[in-house]
């Protein structure tokens, strides 16, 4: 056999062969299956972290200050928000002429990129978009149209970016949302009815109201099916006008109006404890007339349970018989039985003590505990655009605490855009979704008297806001 050089000729030969055919592989190789890129050569997206727990943040909040106080205090519920889960102070921006390197803004018209994005959107829809620019400036832009779409893009942002260990959001972060108005509120069919409480029993929800009359739906819906049923409460002797805003708590085994009327004995409103087997009643006074202090004019009692068992009514000592025309809200214990004060009441606080208040009232008070201990009470007074209903905490949990007054209301015009509304109670459906009762508006006019509306509301870091995606009957 002849050699090519010192290798054998048949091993040259097979060596072309294999070296061709692997050739033509990679070729096809090439062509149908091209090689996936690296992971190095894939950019990493990194999260934009506001703040990290108890520490600092270079953020400012950049929202129009001259807006309505209550849009202005919904958007400071994001500030709220650091501050109770992170211990940090997110300051807003003092001068909004000048951009500054990280911002976040909140439905901004003084910010040409919130500006645009707003734009965009149909009424009820929002965008909360981050974005980073060639300078390594931070944006993260929150814009929307609509009340409802700004507090449902408030309450997604501080629900889904804000935590207990950090703020912050993906780099590319892009998410848009519309807000069903149609389920933010329900308004009832009820035709008129101010002052309105709910009470479900047994798979029955009645409404009461001033006058002392009550609505009855068995439907199982919120929205349809009331039946008026009438006057639910006997009249009692001294009883001689203002019949206001019954409240029906169930306690133990019986249930209990509290509820306000004028006396022909010392001509002043005050407030009166009734007693019902059912809830449709008749309710009977039980109190031998006015628990409260015969000089006083005093409305709106509510009815409260403490940690220890011991029965409260917080009322109202209204401002027509205050020394100055303001308002107070007032607390004393009662009996086991409910019929009596068995302390003096105490003052709670003013009507003035709010930054958002704009009159000397103090009306329709509820009480409400959270899942921390704090306590709640949500009243209403006047604000900028109307009736409102706003939340009042106790410093130590109990009635007797030392009582301060959030920023952000629970219920105003500038929430809803068209009517304003207050005197609210607070109430759990069939299903366990909580709702504030009002009525809206507050003074009725020839289109629309005071309705019954109902606000799926829910418990957020120690306080109450509104529920707009539980909002589903």
């Amino acid at each position: 056999m002849k050699l090519f050089g010192k290798i054998p000729l048949f091993l040259v030969i097979f060596g072309m062969l294999f070296s061709a055919s692997c050739g033509k592989g990679n070729v096809e190789t090439t062509e149908t299956n091209p090689v996936p890129e690296t992971e190095a050569e894939v950019p990493v997206i990194e999260d934009i972290v506001m703040a990290e727990k108890g520490g600092k943040t270079e953020f400012k909040l950049v929202y129009d200050v001259e807006s309505e106080h209550a849009l202005r205090y919904n958007i400071l519920q994001i500030r709220e928000a650091f501050d109770k889960k992170l211990d940090v102070d997110l300051r807003p921006l003092d001068d909004y002429q000048d951009e500054i390197p990280c911002e976040i803004i909140v439905g901004s018209e003084r910010r040409q990129v919130c500006a645009d994005l707003t734009a965009t959107l149909k009424t009820g829809e929002y965008i909360i978009k981050a974005l980073t620019t060639p300078e390594g400036n931070k944006r993260i832009v929150i814009a929307y149209k609509g009340a409802f779409a700004r507090m449902e893009a408030i309450d997604r942002f501080i629900t889904e970016y804000i935590n207990n260990e950090r703020a912050a959001v993906p780099g590319d972060l892009e998410v848009k949302g519309s807000c069903k108005e149609v389920n933010a509120l329900i308004t009832s069919t009820i035709p008129q009815l101010r002052d309105p409480c709910i009470v479900l029993a047994d798979g029955v929800y009645y409404a009461y109201g001033t006058g002392w009359r009550c609505w009855k739906n068995d439907t199982g819906s919120l929205k349809g099916g009331w039946k008026d049923i009438g006057v639910v409460a006997k009249t009692p002797p001294t009883a001689v006008g203002d019949h206001w805003a019954p409240e029906v708590h169930y306690y133990n085994g019986a249930y209990y109006m509290f509820t306000t009327y004028r006396s022909s004995v010392n001509d002043h409103r005050g407030c009166t404890i009734m007693k019902s087997e059912k809830p449709e009643g008749p309710f009977v006074e039980i109190t031998n007339g006015h628990i409260t202090p015969d000089d006083w004019d005093a409305i709106d009692g509510t009815f409260y349970v403490d940690e220890d068992g011991q029965p409260w009514m917080i009322f109202v000592h209204e401002w027509t018989s205050t020394d100055d025309s303001i308002g107070r809200m007032a607390a004393a214990k009662l009996s086991d039985d409910l019929t009596e004060f068995i302390s003096e009441p105490i003052e709670l606080f003013r009507a003035d003590d709010p930054s958002w208040s704009k009159n000397g009232v103090t009306d329709g008070c509820w009480m409400y505990k959270c899942e921390n201990g704090e306590l709640l009470m949500i009243w209403s007074n006047w604000d900028s655009a109307g009736y409102c209903v706003g939340i009042a905490r106790s410093d130590n949990g109990k009635v007797d605490g030392k009582w301060s007054q959030d920023k952000a209301l629970l219920y105003s015009k500038a929430m809803t855009g068209t009517w304003d509304g207050g005197h609210g109670m607070i109430f759990k459906d069939k299903k366990g979704q909580m709702y504030l009762s009002v009525h809206s508006p507050n003074s009725g006019t020839d289109t629309r008297k005071e309705t019954p509306v109902f606000v799926p509301i829910k418990e957020r870091d120690g306080t109450l806001v509104w529920d707009l995606w539980q909002s589903e009957e």
